[in-house]
């Protein structure tokens, strides 16, 4: 997918988001040093290691995480210990969200904290066309 985006698609601004069992792909397979970061919507952590967290310690780019206050998987307070190895991670946790982000409020916190991010620029996100 990176070598599409970068060699077909030519794009300079790449960043990988993951949802869900998709964090645990990018934090195990995203380390190539053409993309600026990750952003981790509902990390459960299910399958990456201390190793793979310890990797993207010592990796200069950025690592954000959105983690819902009533998650099922991994709560806030369980994600601030298991990315204890990451000290270089923000972690952000979201009042009143579940691990599916489902409803008007959550969609549109989602979707402000990535644009947050990749082109701070253009917040705040229009909430009507």
């Amino acid at each position: 997918m990176l070598n599409y985006c970068f060699d077909e698609l030519k794009l300079k601004k790449l960043w990988v988001v993951g949802w869900s069992f998709g964090t645990d792909l990018a934090l195990q397979h995203a380390k190539d040093p053409r993309h600026k970061g990750l952003i981790l919507l509902s990390p459960p952590l299910r399958t990456s290691t201390p190793e793979h967290l310890i990797w993207w310690s010592s990796d200069p780019r950025p690592v954000f995480a959105l983690v819902p206050e009533f998650d099922d998987y991994l709560p806030p307070d369980k994600a601030h210990e298991r990315f204890s190895v990451m000290p270089n991670i923000e972690i952000v946790a979201v009042e009143g969200a579940k691990h599916l982000w489902i409803g008007e409020p959550s969609v549109y916190r989602v979707l402000s904290e990535i644009v947050g991010r990749v082109v701070p620029g253009m917040l705040p996100l229009p909430t009507q066309i």
